[in-house]
C-alpha cells in the first residue's frame, strides 16, 4: 500500500455543551449526554495501480519518470512501459506476409470459380443443342455422351474451385488468426496506465531485466483520498445521524468527505470495523511537494453515551437532604443522580424519571 496509515489514537470524554439560555421549562431527555470520539489517522490515495509484466524480457524504454502525470483524458490507458519486441515485430511482419499471400490465394480461387462457372454454362448449352440435335436424327450417340461427359466434367471442375474457394477462404482466417496473435503479444509488451494518474515509484531503468509479476512502476489517482478508522458498534449507528468532523492537524483546516465504505465482519480482536471516509482532492492545498497523501487527520464523532445521562440546568435542580431532586410541571418531585458538573449544568443519570417529563424551575421551600 502505497500510503500506509497509523490510528494513533481513540478517545472517548464527554462533549462540551453549547451555552444555554434560560428556558422557563426543560425537557432532559431532549438533551442526552455525548460523548465525542476522536480519531486519528493518516490521508492515502484511494486508488493505487503497480504496473508489472507477464513476460520475462528486457526494458527498452521508459517514458515517465516519478511526479510526471500520465497524460490524456480520464478513462484512456497511456503507454508508460516499452519492452523488447524485437522478435515478435519480426515474426508480425512475416504473419502479415502470409496473410497477404492467402489472400491472393483466396483471389486466385475466386477467379477459378468464375472460369468454371461459365466452362459450366457453355456445356449446358451444348448439351441442350446436341439432345435436340439427337431427338430429330442429326446427331449420334457417340455425339450426346460426349456433351453430357463434358457438362460433368464442368459441374465437376466448378465444385472443386469451390471448394478450394473455401480453402483459401479458412487459410485466410488462419493467417488473419496469427497476425491478431503476435498483435496482441506486442501489446502485452506494452504497458499501460490509467491517463491522469500520477508516477508514484519508478522501479526500472532501460535495459533492465524484469521478471513476470515484479512491480516496475507504480501509478496513484490524485483525484481523491481516503483515511480509514476502525470503530465500535455504536459508533457505527451513529454515523448517519451525528455530524462527522474531518480536521487536517497541521493546520487546523476542516475538510469535507464522505463515508465511501463500512466493512461488515469486524476484526477477531478488537471487534471494530473498518470506516473508509473518502476526501476529494480540491479539499486540500496540492503544492507541488503536498498531494494530499499521508497528511495526519483528526476525525470527531458524537455519541450518545452509554451511561444513559441526560443534560440539565442548574437551576431545575434542587437538595432535599442527601437526595437531588427535579420538579415537573405536574410538582412531582424526582431523585436524579449527578455524575458531573460544568458552568452550565449537570450531567444526571434519570433514575424514574419518565421520558416525556417536562421540567420547571425548582425552588427551595415548595412543598
Amino acid at each position: 500500500m502505497l500510503y500506509p496509515f497509523i490510528l494513533t489514537l481513540s478517545i472517548t470524554f464527554l462533549a462540551a455543551p453549547p451555552n444555554l439560555d434560560n428556558p422557563e421549562t426543560w425537557r432532559p431527555f431532549d438533551h442526552p449526554a455525548i460523548s465525542l470520539r476522536v480519531f486519528s489517522a493518516y490521508t492515502r490515495p484511494s486508488r493505487v495501480l503497480s504496473v508489472a509484466s507477464d513476460v520475462p524480457r528486457r526494458v527498452q524504454k521508459v517514458l515517465f519518470d516519478e511526479g510526471d502525470l500520465v497524460p490524456g483524458q480520464v478513462g484512456d490507458r497511456v503507454a508508460v512501459i516499452l519492452l523488447d519486441s524485437d522478435v515478435e515485430q519480426k515474426m508480425l511482419d512475416s504473419a502479415r506476409i502470409a496473410l497477404e499471400l492467402s489472400r491472393s490465394d483466396e483471389a486466385r480461387a475466386q477467379l477459378a470459380i468464375s472460369r468454371a462457372q461459365i466452362a459450366f454454362q457453355i456445356s449446358k448449352r451444348d448439351l441442350e443443342r446436341v439432345r435436340e440435335l439427337h431427338s430429330r436424327g442429326d446427331a449420334s450417340d457417340s455425339d450426346l455422351d460426349r456433351v453430357v461427359l463434358a457438362q460433368e466434367e464442368a459441374r465437376v471442375a466448378l465444385e472443386l474451385a469451390m471448394v478450394a474457394r473455401r480453402d483459401a477462404a479458412e487459410s485466410v482466417r488462419a493467417a488473419e488468426s496469427e497476425v491478431a496473435v503476435m498483435e496482441a503479444r506486442i501489446d502485452k509488451l506494452t504497458l499501460k496506465a490509467p491517463a491522469a494518474w500520477r508516477v508514484e515509484k519508478r522501479l526500472v531503468e532501460p535495459g533492465s531485466g524484469v521478471l513476470p509479476g515484479a512491480p516496475l512502476m507504480v501509478f496513484a489517482d490524485l483525484s481523491s483520498f481516503e483515511i480509514e478508522v476502525p470503530m465500535a458498534e455504536a459508533e457505527v449507528r451513529t454515523l448517519g445521524t451525528a455530524p462527522l468532523k474531518i480536521i487536517r492537524v497541521a493546520d487546523g483546516q476542516t475538510v469535507q468527505g464522505v463515508i465511501d465504505f463500512v466493512g461488515a465482519v469486524p476484526d477477531e480482536q478488537t471487534r471494530r470495523r473498518r470506516v473508509v471516509i473518502k476526501i476529494p482532492a480540491e479539499e486540500f492545498n496540492l503544492e507541488p511537494l503536498e498531494t494530499g497523501g499521508g497528511l495526519e487527520m483528526r476525525v470527531t464523532l458524537e455519541v450518545p453515551d452509554d451511561s444513559g445521562g441526560v443534560r440539565i440546568p442548574h437551576r431545575f435542580l434542587g437538595r432535599r437532604l442527601e437526595q437531588w431532586v427535579v420538579r415537573t410541571e405536574q410538582g412531582k418531585i424526582f431523585v436524579v443522580s449527578p455524575v458531573r458538573s460544568d458552568d452550565e449544568g449537570w450531567i444526571v443519570l434519570p433514575g424514574d424519571l419518565p421520558v416525556a417529563s417536562v421540567l420547571v424551575e425548582y425552588q427551595e421551600g415548595q412543598p
